[in-house]
């Protein structure tokens, strides 16, 4: 499906990159990264579920269980939220996208005793091997029935999303009065050329790239505060 700039509406733009056939813009008017034309919604919503893209030949997206994870994402969440550690007190957390479950696992490990560490993954294979490690992984998509939580993370999920917009509200609907929510995402949006880039987009899988200034602006316009950028 065609479609304008998710960050501000434009239509002009130019050819960034092709990759399994899918082409990649970028945005002439705010530079900002996407997919374009990009698989249907209810092609995406199935794949997400089932772990391949039906839209690219089959493309496995399921990846696998990565242990070093865990203590990675673990040092990084004692970094950037050490007073909630110190604090001492039960928080609840939301990892939505969580994967094969390895930062709630890093959670789980940092978290006060009685706290409630849950993780939101729609893909089956994922979510069936994140519980039967003894995680508490809900298998759905972010929704009205998903649970309130103080804090929310959303770790290396940006690229996969069409609206975010709408995700921040779905965010939003979800967090407590002054909840706080942690993302983590490449810093693409500014790479002038596809040259800047080694490796891999991630094609049709992954359909936007931000930079810092476009994150900023879409948690500005729905309501966010940054807090701090790492």
């Amino acid at each position: 499906e065609p479609c304008p700039c998710p960050y501000c509406r434009g239509a002009s733009h130019r050819l960034w990159a092709v990759e399994r056939g899918f082409k990649t813009v970028k945005c002439s008017d705010c530079g900002f990264l996407y997919l374009n034309p990009r698989p249907n919604a209810a092609s995406r919503h199935k794949s997400t579920q089932l772990g391949v893209h039906g839209a690219a030949d089959d493309m496995n997206i399921s990846e696998h269980y990565v242990p070093k994870k865990v203590a990675q994402y673990r040092a990084i969440l004692q970094e950037c939220f050490p007073d909630v550690w110190q604090r001492g007190k039960p928080i609840s957390w939301l990892d939505i996208g969580a994967g094969y479950g390895e930062v709630v696992e890093a959670l789980a490990s940092l978290a006060p005793e009685g706290s409630s560490v849950i993780g939101l993954e729609p893909m089956q294979v994922k979510a069936r091997s994140a519980q039967q490690r003894g995680l508490n992984i809900l298998t759905s998509f972010l929704g009205p029935e998903t649970p309130k939580c103080q804090f929310a993370s959303l770790i290396n999920v940006f690229s996969h999303i069409n609206d975010f917009d709408a995700f921040l509200r779905d965010v939003a609907s979800v967090l407590e009065d002054r909840g706080e929510f942690f993302i983590e995402t490449g810093d693409l949006g500014d790479l002038v050329t596809r040259d800047d880039l080694p490796g891999e987009l991630g094609s049709p899988d992954h359909v936007a790239f931000a930079s810092i200034r476009h994150l900023a602006g879409f948690l500005d316009r729905n309501g966010f505060e940054v807090v701090s950028v790492h």
